[in-house]
């Protein structure tokens, strides 16, 4: 079974092992909250110092309105948006629509009082819905899995694209599945066919802190890119059908059951 909850230093070592500087303390994650309550913005902020790997990692930029905030947003910019719900104007969930709009790939994560407004992330594929109220430890625990995820988020591998010459840098969550193919790996990725060299148990590794698992004796398949599950029929958010072998099913099963639960806990 994968595990959800890896630790994040594994993810930071990783992560910075891939950036051309190698810099462990160069990197910033932008994030800005977005609260019509000061006092939130000044809770949440202290409440992300305290789970910095190292000093600098977060930088915050403050908004009282859903509307600043679009205004000051590009894509690419922010690493995880924190949005209150229940804003004057424009509210959380619409502001995230039009941020969602320009940016597909943002984390965003809601931050409220109220728990019957959770349904309405979905809509907008937020990462999380934290409750204000609820215990610190899960409250702690949610706002560091935003963090993780992000990390998680910006893993990549090298690959080259089908009928293409160059080798570029593909985003894992961009891939579906990974497939032995002519003595090579064929990634199929949100758009389009790659080739890497390699074997599956060499690329196994190197996405073992990720959340990939054993179709059969020649693929692989990305849990977070499936929709759902139906007997040993495994459904991609894109459409495609694949099929688990007798011996690999129960264990997708339960990690999918975990991702999915891990998202919304």
């Amino acid at each position: 079974m994968i595990d959800c909850a890896i630790d994040r230093s594994t993810l930071l070592l990783s992560f910075f092992e891939q950036q051309d500087n190698g810099n462990k303390g160069g990197q910033t994650l932008n994030i800005p909250i977005c609260d019509d309550d000061q006092i939130y913005i000044t809770k949440v902020k202290e409440d992300l110092v305290a789970l910095q790997s190292y000093e600098g990692e977060f930088e915050f930029f403050e908004f009282k309105t859903g509307r600043e905030l679009i205004l000051d947003f590009t894509a690419g910019k922010y690493a995880v948006i924190i949005l209150d719900i229940q804003m004057k104007g424009l509210n959380g969930v619409e502001t995230a629509r039009f941020l969602r709009d320009i940016d597909e790939k943002v984390i965003i994560i809601f931050l409220t009082s109220y728990e019957k407004f959770a349904v309405q992330g979905y809509e907008v594929r937020a990462f999380r819905y934290i409750l204000k109220n609820q215990p610190r430890s899960i409250y702690m625990k949610q706002l560091s899995d935003a963090v993780h995820e992000y990390y998680r988020n910006t893993q990549y591998v090298i690959a080259t694209a089908d009928n293409g010459t160059k080798e570029e840098k593909l985003p894992t969550d961009d891939i579906m599945y990974i497939e032995v193919f002519s003595h090579k790996l064929l990634i199929h990725a949100k758009k389009g066919k790659y080739f890497t060299k390699g074997t599956l148990s060499e690329i196994e590794t190197q996405l073992s802190e990720l959340l990939f698992a054993r179709l059969d004796k020649s693929s692989i398949v990305n849990i977070i890119n499936i929709d759902y599950i139906r007997k040993n029929e495994i459904i991609l958010t894109n459409g495609d059908t694949l099929f688990a072998s007798r011996n690999h099913i129960k264990n997708i099963k339960q990690s999918f059951m975990d991702y999915s639960r891990s998202r919304w806990s």
